[in-house]
């Protein structure tokens, strides 16, 4: 054997040695890259971090924290798009991190993927079955797509896991109503507003739920609370003016869609609640002619606003003033 021969087969068995030695600097060079694209993250250099971490993923294409961090950043940048291609490939490299997944899920969910957000937040729960985060999204999840009885078994899962939570609990209020359960929905608003007291919403949706079984009585305390937490609550009045209407105070019921529509005159609902008090109240004093035009206004008000109400249509045909019998002059 030449020594010329002998060079070249030491030169092949230290060959592998050479590459490994190349590759582990390359990798060491991405977490270099990654740690200081983390930096720029905490100093707020947003542009000069991407740069980092695509410079890392170029020496190492499988490093999943470096895609993570650009999702982290791209959220931050309000670049949704962006962040859920970072997410996606950060999740097919670590599809057993859970927090990348939630993440990945979450931006599914504000873009409106609402099947692939489904998809990402079970496969979340089957990484941790006690993932609240997990279980509330896909509960909001499953009631964005109209599918209740799923919504409310995640809802009702996120409470077990954490009772303290006021917001799970008025969710799974909300889809208890929806399904016409008012006295499920009423006791997980009541549990919701236990953990908060200062909840307008939930005391609205409480007081709306009891005038939905006629308690009126109750609703009427509900919403007064409302009012104490945020007394500039047009949705408070207009509901305030429809329990005193139902009770017979017609006086206080003008007075509340009044303050309703004071607030927002946006509301066609709040219109044709103040056009159905005047016109009830124009019925008791039928002489008094200025109380129907001023309900019917109401009503053709309610209906710029939302013309598909069938309802108003017919009472203002019921009672639409007769045209004018006086000569028209002439010019």
């Amino acid at each position: 054997m030449t020594i010329s021969h002998s060079k070249r087969i030491l030169a092949i068995l230290f060959m592998p040695l050479v590459l490994c030695s190349c590759q582990q600097i390359r990798l060491s060079q991405a977490t270099d890259r990654t740690v200081k694209g983390i930096l720029m993250m905490e100093s707020e250099d947003y542009e000069q971090a991407l740069a980092e971490f695509r410079e890392a993923v170029k020496l190492n294409p499988q490093l999943a924290v470096a895609y993570s961090r650009m999702g982290n950043v791209y959220t931050k940048m309000g670049k949704m798009e962006d962040a859920m291609s970072a997410y996606q490939k950060a999740v097919r490299i670590d599809p057993y991190n859970i927090a990348d997944t939630l993440s990945l899920a979450k931006i599914y969910q504000r873009l409106g993927y609402l099947r692939q957000a489904i998809r990402a937040y079970l496969h979340a729960i089957d990484l941790d079955g006690e993932s609240f985060d997990a279980h509330l999204n896909l509960g909001v999840c499953y009631l964005q797509r109209g599918l209740l009885d799923q919504s409310i078994e995640h809802f009702d899962r996120a409470t077990k896991i954490d009772p303290d939570s006021a917001f799970a609990y008025s969710n799974l209020g909300a889809v208890y109503d929806m399904q016409g359960k008012y006295y499920e929905a009423i006791r997980a608003y009541k549990e919701s507003l236990e953990k908060d007291a200062k909840q307008t919403m939930v005391l609205i949706n409480l007081g709306t739920t009891y005038i939905k079984q006629q308690r009126y009585h109750a609703a009427e305390r509900a919403l007064k609370k409302a009012l104490e937490l945020n007394s500039n609550s047009a949705l408070t009045y207009e509901r305030l003016g429809y329990c005193y209407y139902r009770q017979g105070k017609l006086g206080d019921g003008m007075k509340m869609y009044e303050k309703s529509l004071s607030i927002s005159d946006k509301s066609p609902t709040a219109h044709a609640g103040l056009g159905v008090v005047l016109m009830t109240m124009y019925l008791e004093k039928k002489q008094d002619l200025g109380l129907r035009k001023k309900g019917l206004e109401q009503w053709y008000r309610s209906l710029e606003l939302d013309p598909d109400q069938p309802k108003i249509r017919k009472l203002v045909k019921k009672y639409k003033l007769p045209p004018s019998t006086q000569p028209v002059p002439k010019l």
